[in-house]
């Protein structure tokens, strides 16, 4: 399950460096959650309730978590709730209840809350983390700044992102904070060198997990020998040119028209 085989249900905790590829928490999910095989994309079954998952390591004050809403369920109303809790997930006992809002913040060690309908939208690209004092924010669309929305979490522990698939929101996926940091500051940043060959620039990046570090020459190799990340050993479908992406307006245009941006392969 490439970066998930770190896992055990047995395992007594959840805790993994800080530095890890983020994805969700392969084992530790609501009983309607559908997950990839990377655990970055989420569905809820059915119903409209019991799609809690968590985070597959803690989170960094300040780190934000980044999710893009893929897919919505009209006949439902609500939509995505989200949060931290310091109850490592692993220690969860039983089946988690059917809600994050009132359930699981019920129970203690969690605060969470639903989002107004405005960032539950389809293909909307939302982003929310924990200062060092507690407080809770989130933005839009990979806007820098964010807006409050609750306080109260316990920074004294090891954090846990926690998102309710709840309502409306049918799919989600999780995004590589690598791959935003690089649509931020790509104009900006020197390139470094390849981490395969350490005599190329890297200048390329893995479609659809984001990682990038690599020359266009070793790209390709990956691609038609494993076809697989080496970092987090998601299936790659294509690989990106950077300098092509910081051309490019934003993130949410190059994630739905891949197939229009030129392309190694």
């Amino acid at each position: 399950m490439g970066a998930c085989l770190g896992h055990s249900r047995g395992s007594d905790s959840c805790l993994q460096a800080s530095n890890a590829p983020l994805f969700f928490h392969p084992y530790i999910k609501g009983s309607q959650v559908i997950m990839d095989e990377s655990c970055h994309t989420v569905s809820r079954r059915g119903s409209f309730h019991d799609g809690i998952v968590f985070s597959g390591r803690p989170i960094e004050l300040y780190e934000k978590v980044t999710v893009k809403i893929i897919e919505e369920d009209r006949k439902w109303q609500g939509g995505l709730r989200v949060g931290f809790t310091w109850k490592d997930p692993c220690l969860q006992s039983g089946e988690l209840p059917p809600f994050v809002c009132p359930d699981l913040v019920s129970q203690g060690k969690t605060c969470a809350c639903v989002l107004p309908d405005e960032y539950t939208e389809e293909d909307t690209i939302l982003s929310f983390w924990v200062d060092n004092q507690g407080c809770v924010f989130c933005s839009t669309n990979l806007e820098a700044e964010g807006s409050f929305l609750f306080n109260g979490v316990s920074v004294e522990s090891p954090l846990w992102a926690v998102v309710d698939i709840y309502g409306r929101t049918k799919t989600i996926q999780l995004l590589d904070s690598t791959c935003l940091e690089l649509q931020v500051g790509a104009e900006e940043s020197p390139a470094e060198d390849c981490m395969v060959c350490f005599g190329s620039k890297a200048n390329t990046m893995m479609f659809p997990c984001c990682h990038s570090g690599f020359c266009s020459h070793c790209s390709l190799k990956i691609l038609t020998t494993s076809g697989r990340c080496p970092l987090c050993r998601q299936k790659v479908k294509k690989i990106l040119l950077i300098s092509i992406l910081a051309e490019r307006d934003g993130l949410p245009d190059w994630l739905e028209k891949s197939e229009s941006i030129h392309s190694l392969w």
